[in-house]
């Protein structure tokens, strides 16, 4: 299967989707499919990184951190222009570090999202592949 990704925009928000063979591919798939939505990066380089290291529980719970902390970094004029996700091992093995690399958005944002709605929120291995599913709620620009 290939990972991708998509984002549409509706009254209440935006409902991203993202689909990959792995829960890593799927979770930076998802901060894509975000990103995209609310501006252009175009081909910045970033000029800096935030590491999430997170031992959540479940599943749909990360998912919910990972994008929380992208609306953060864009609610300070940051936005993250490069996704990578590792599961670390030995002595913290069980926990997830997300990398964002992000840049100082010169434009502003298309759409300003405020928060994950936790209602539809979805993030599991379905018919053998990763699935995301989430509504982002957003304000007036």
């Amino acid at each position: 299967m290939s990972r991708g990704h998509r984002a549409v925009s509706h009254i209440a928000g935006i409902e991203v989707e993202a689909w990959a063979d792995t829960r890593e591919e799927c979770l930076a798939e998802a901060v894509r499919a975000l990103v995209e939505t609310i501006t252009d990066v175009g081909d910045a380089v970033p000029d800096d990184c935030v590491v999430l290291v997170s031992a959540e529980e479940d599943d749909e719970t990360l998912l919910a951190a990972v994008l929380g902390e992208v609306i953060r970094q864009a609610e300070g004029r940051r936005v993250a222009v490069d996704v990578s996700v590792d599961e670390r091992t030995k002595t913290t093995q069980g926990q997830i570090e997300v990398r964002l690399a992000t840049v100082t958005m010169a434009d502003h944002l298309r759409t300003a999202p405020m928060a994950v709605a936790m209602y539809g929120l979805r993030f599991g291995r379905t018919a053998g592949a990763w699935r995301a599913h989430v509504n982002v709620e957003v304000r007036d620009t």
